[in-house]
């Protein structure tokens, strides 16, 4: 195929990406992989062979934190998912989805390593396909309504001192992770950030964390 193809994972400013030549976009297929830029309708109409995502995420779960609410809503399956660019996330066509169950108990992190070679797969299924000029054959499955926001998302890192211990294993499970994940105590103006491996190891003074459901909760001093 004498088309040049741009993988959005190399463009991760979206500036970049809207100051790309017409001329190049018009003989151009867009690939987004594990990436969370919006592109713009502005630059997809331009594309003469279109744009193509690929969601960490099964059609049931569109938007933000699909990985996440599916640990904490229970899923017993998850599946990433190939589809059209359109103007909204996550509503375009869809070409395929690579399904796989979800181990009793998993975290975040855990599932997202799943999530990785389920995409690896689906890439590999699609590839002669995606380096085909014509467009990619669609299936009919629709996508479904929980779309989550990241605003959403917000309030499932806040916990209170009451919570029940079965809620926080939950909530530690799907959301307790990462540098910029992680449950937090919001008390007396001061906020809270669970221990994880990437906190600091700095000496503490008594007030300066407290300890909820066995876990340590550090201030944030930043």
């Amino acid at each position: 195929m004498s088309n040049v193809y741009i993988i959005l994972t190399l463009i991760q400013e979206l500036v970049k990406l809207v100051e790309l030549p017409e001329e190049l976009l018009r003989k151009s297929r867009l690939i987004a992989y594990l990436s969370g830029l919006i592109v713009p309708l502005t630059v997809i109409k331009k594309l003469g062979y279109g744009a193509y995502n690929f969601h960490s995420g099964p059609p049931t779960r569109p938007g933000f934190a699909s990985l996440e609410m599916a640990i904490y809503e229970g899923d017993e399956i998850f599946a990433t998912t190939l589809h059209e660019l359109d103007e909204l996330i996550d509503t375009g066509r869809i070409n395929g989805i690579h399904a796989f169950p979800i181990p009793k108990q998993i975290t975040a992190p855990e599932l997202f390593k799943l999530v990785l070679n389920s995409m690896m797969t689906l890439f590999e299924k699609n590839k002669s396909d995606l380096l085909n000029p014509k467009p990619l054959v669609t299936v009919p499955i629709p996508w479904g309504n929980k779309k989550m926001t990241k605003a959403d998302s917000v309030s499932f890192f806040k916990i209170s001192r009451d919570i029940s211990p079965d809620e926080f294993e939950l909530r530690f499970r799907a959301f307790g992770y990462g540098i910029s994940q992680k449950l937090q105590l919001i008390e007396d103006g001061n906020i809270y950030e669970i221990e994880n491996e990437h906190t600091p190891k700095d000496k503490l003074d008594l007030d300066d964390f407290h300890v909820i459901c066995g876990k340590k909760f550090i201030k944030r001093k930043y």
